[in-house]
Formats: C-alpha cells, structure tokens, sequence
C-alpha cells in the first residue's frame, strides 16, 4: 500500500508566527517574537558574520559516489569549527543536518542498497524519469516527486532518463519509530497554500523537503530567528538578501542563516515567472521555524533613536502575517512620478510637476488622491526652468509656504541681497515669502530641481535673505547597512518643517535594512538616480529616478530600496 505524508508548511510557519497587538488607526503591531530584529549596524562592522562561509553550489564539490552509482555532491555539510556562528571552511555549517547536498543517477544506471543506520536520506526529484522499488512495489519517480530512505528497508533505483535530485542527510531523530514501508509524496497531489512571511506559497514535499514557491515580481518578508534554517534554489534566479549581502542566487545553491539570531533573509523574485526553493527546518519537526531570537544584537545601542525616530532596539516592525488585500494599505496612493504630474507655472517661468501632494481628505492613511499624502508639506515636485529664462517673486506664489530647492541638472546663477552665486548639481537653497531673488539658467539645457514645499508653523520665522547650501563635500555617514547619507540641508538653514533633505547614495547588487516607522511620521522618499526596486508594506514597486513615495504611517509598515540595477542609485530622504 502506498504511504503519502505531505508536510504542511503552512501550520508550521503560522504556528510559529508572532501575535500581533492592535495599535492605532493602522492596525498593526510590533511583534512579541523577534522574527523582525534585523541588525541595525551598517555593513562592515567588526561583528558582520562572514555571509559567504554559508553559501555553496553543488558545482563546486567533488563527487562522491553511494549505493553504487548514485554520484553526490554536496552543497552545505556538517560544521567545521567549534564555533557555528564561524566555520572554518565555505559550507561547512550544518549542526542539526548532516549534508544538504545534490544527486545524479545517469540514464540507465540503478542504485541500490540499504541505508546506514540511524541516519535518513530524503530525496527530491528535480528532472528525470525512473522507478523505485522496495518491498515488491514500485513508484514512479519524475519531477515533484520525494522519497525517504531509511535503514528499515531495501531499495533499487532505476534511471530511464537520468535522475536528478536534491537530497537532504541527517540522523534520525529520537523516538522517530521505524518504517518498514518506503514513504513517496508526490507535490503534483497538492494544491498551493499562502504559508507566512507574505508570499510564502507551500507546495508540499517528502518530510523536511518543503518545495515553496515565490511569485513574480515579490519579496518575502525580511525576517531573522535562531535555529538551523536552509534554503536551496530550486528553479528560477532570486535577488538573495541574506545578512547585509545581496547577491543573485541561481538553482544549484544553497545556504544556511548564519545563526546570530538577526540575520535578515529574503529570497526576491524580480522575474515575470514564479520561482522554486527547497525550505529545510530543523530535523526534529521535519521543516518548522524556530521562534524567537535576540532582541538586540550587534551594533544595537538600547535607546539610541533610528531613522524614523525608532528606538535601536525594535530594529524592523515588519508585520509577518501573509497579504491580505482587504486589509493591507493601497501602497499606490501614496507614490506619484512626476512625468504624470499635470505641469503648472510659479515664479514666472518654473514649471512645476508634482509628484506627491497635500493629504485629500481627513484619514493619512487612506487618502482621497493618488499622491495626495502630505501632512507637513504642500507638494514633492520636479522643476523645470528654460535655458535664458529666469524665475522671480510673483505676487501670491507663496502663501503660507516656503520652497527649498536641490539642484539636479544643468547650469545657472541665483542673485539675492547683492550676492550672486553659480549653482551646480546638489546645491540647496530656500525661496520664503517676500525674498528678493532672481534665479537664471545659464546653461544650454534646462535646468532642473526637486523641491519641498514646506507649510509654514505657527509661530515659524522664515529667512528674510537667501542662504545657498554647499554640502557636496561634507562626509558621508552609513546608515542601514549599506546607505551613504549627507545632509544638502538642514533645520539650522531655515527648514520649517523637515530636519533636513538628506541625500542617500546605494551601491549596486544592495538592499537597504528593511524597518517601519512610528505611526504618525512622515517619511518621504525622492529617487533621483538610477531605476531601483522598493518594498512599501509587502508589496514590489519600480521606484524610476523622479518617482517619490510617503511611507503609510502605521508603525508597521516595512519599506527599503532594492538595486541590482547595474549602477549606483541616489534619493533623497525626507522625515518628520
């Protein structure tokens, strides 16, 4: 008779997922696990795990040869070291697991034999046809299909087109009675099922081979916890983030969560087609996560603000329940790219486009408008001014608003209070109501800005002459992870409602540390540079240079920039 065990992914990953409190209009909650501490510390510092020692391709292994002619390679093996946190060879990470490895039967070849005492082999078949027999009966064995051998058994395995697989090794854990039957699962038996961490889609598998499926254009949620967790890809290429390393993964790699209990993994999916990993959990429950893991961590400095105001130690408030549409913010109201925007004239001769605008309606979290998201400003533009031309005060322009400008491109001069000064690329300056200015493009091309329009606080004195900011040349400072940031303007300039418009520089093949605000901060975002990917709530956007977005302000909703785009990407970062 034949055995069919599927393992449930789901029950296990909701099993073990945090409870969250109500908090707010927003909904949300911080988690009272830790499966979002993710380490605060730029990358590089001292006490960054060396990521590479738990990634490895079957490709790079010899062969081994078992049960006669099944030729192994193996991806991840037992850990090598007294320390598991720092193996002392690539690969050499396994403590739960014996080896997680990859397994070719060539076209007409069988293996045959007996399992080892007290150890399991399970299989998953990745191409290929054949058959397996044990005990009189025999199965087919092609794509989907997974079978575990144990010592309780005699088996031949006979290729008709050569076997592919993935295998995973291991002891067989205490009290696991005997099974005098071989187990065969076939994937193909099971419908999908959304497990946790938003996008987790389970497809079933033999017992701690969990075949999981990501769909295109999605990013699981970034999460960290303790315990023995391995991935492998299976089909398709994914944008690996694991730790502070971003990296292409492509089917034939594996790797292990460094065991810090905050490294942060995700496995991207940035194709037009759904994509195949392997999840692997502890020997013990066959595939479940462990729960929990460190509050703190490396580089956490209990107290100490973040970005966004948010304490060191809550490090990412990601919520880790799977999407659910009628619940989740409609993250599209809050993004504008200014090539939509309708043009409009100030100052004489600007054209304005606006990418993001004042809050339409009452509730910030559900706004009227596409765009229409600004609690603290009146519009995120992109600006415009003709070679030749010059802007100018024009009676009305401001009311109850000031306007600060970045340079992005072209050539030009701003006069004020007998002073002329040349503008070039990234140089700030305030327009306030009443200023005596004139701005001219000097250049043979257009000059452009971004620019912030600010509404005025009661009690707020603007400048009464212009200050123009060169901070081109100011150090840079690293913040989540990977980000280079320097302040083109501050508060002490004369913003009225902003600490600053800081400009952030991201390398390529990074992602940037995911987190959520507090509620009710106003976090913006202006792409200047490059065409990078953004996670804002659990959902992929393209984020193309002159696109700029609110973070909804829940106190839990995850947002970062995604680049793989082959070059150095820029933005500027705005929060109140």
């Amino acid at each position: 008779m034949k055995r069919t065990i599927t393992l449930s992914l789901v029950a296990v990953c909701l099993a073990s997922a945090p409870a969250f409190a109500q908090r707010g209009p927003g909904g949300g909650g911080q988690a009272d696990g830790r499966q979002d501490s993710l380490d605060p510390s730029p990358i590089g510092a001292a006490t960054d795990l060396d990521t590479d020692k738990f990634i490895n391709d079957w490709r790079k292994s010899p062969v081994r040869t078992v049960f006669g002619k099944l030729a192994i390679q193996d991806m991840l093996t037992k850990l090598e070291g007294p320390d598991p946190q720092h193996p002392t060879r690539k690969g050499a990470v396994l403590t739960g697991i014996t080896a997680i490895s990859h397994a070719m039967l060539a076209a007409g070849a069988t293996a045959s034999g007996r399992e080892q005492a007290g150890e399991r082999m399970v299989f998953y078949t990745v191409s290929g046809e054949g058959t397996l027999s044990s005990g009189g009966k025999n199965f087919d064995v092609k794509e989907g299909v997974g079978f575990t051998l144990t010592p309780d058994f005699d088996f031949k395995l006979t290729a008709a087109r050569a076997l592919e697989f993935y295998v995973r090794t291991e002891p067989i854990p205490a009290g696991t009675p005997s099974s005098p039957d071989i187990v065969v699962v076939s994937r193909w038996d099971n419908d999908r099922r959304v497990g946790a961490h938003w996008a987790h889609i389970g497809n079933g598998g033999p017992q701690g081979l969990s075949l999981i499926t990501v769909a295109p254009r999605t990013m699981p949620q970034p999460h960290s916890h303790p315990g023995e967790e391995c991935w492998l890809s299976v089909k398709g290429e994914t944008i690996l983030s694991l730790g502070k390393v971003t990296l292409k993964m492509t089917p034939g790699m594996a790797y292990k969560i460094p065991p810090s209990g905050i490294a942060a993994h995700s496995n991207i999916n940035l194709s037009e087609e759904p994509i195949e990993l392997i999840f692997m959990g502890p020997a013990n429950n066959g595939g479940g996560r462990g729960r929990g893991g460190a509050a703190g961590g490396p580089g956490a400095q209990p107290g100490q603000p973040a970005r966004g105001g948010q304490p060191a130690t809550d490090f990412a408030r990601l919520d880790n329940s799977p999407y659910n549409y009628g619940n989740e913010q409609d993250i599209d109201m809050f993004m504008g790219d200014w090539h939509n925007g309708f043009p409009r004239i100030e100052h004489g001769n600007m054209y304005f486009r606006d990418m993001l605008t004042a809050l339409a309606g009452n509730d910030p979290l559900h706004p009227q408008r596409r765009g229409g998201v600004l609690t603290n400003a009146q519009a995120v533009s992109f600006v415009q001014l003709e070679p030749h031309s010059s802007a100018h005060p024009v009676e009305g322009d401001l009311k109850g608003v000031q306007e600060t400008f970045i340079v992005n491109s072209g050539a030009g001069i701003i006069a004020s209070g007998g002073k002329t000064t040349e503008l070039q690329k990234d140089m700030a300056f305030i327009i306030t109501p009443g200023l005596d200015y004139k701005l001219t493009a000097t250049g043979e091309k257009y000059m452009t800005f971004y620019a912030v329009t600010e509404k005025l606080p009661e009690g707020f004195t603007p400048n009464s002459t212009l200050t123009v900011v060169d901070n081109r040349n100011k150090p840079q400072t690293t913040d989540l992870w990977v980000d280079k940031e320097r302040p083109l303007i501050t508060k002490a300039d004369g913003l009225s409602q902003y600490a600053s418009l800081t400009q952030v520089e991201q390398g390529n093949m990074t992602i940037s540390r995911p987190y959520s605000d507090n509620p009710g901060v106003e976090e913006i975002w202006i792409a200047t540079e490059g065409d990078v990917e953004m996670l804002l709530g659990k959902e992929l956007r393209k984020l193309p240079a002159g696109t700029a977005y609110r973070v909804p302000s829940t106190g839990i909703t995850a947002h970062t920039q995604i680049n793989v785009s082959g070059k150095p990407a820029k933005y500027i970062y705005l929060v109140k």
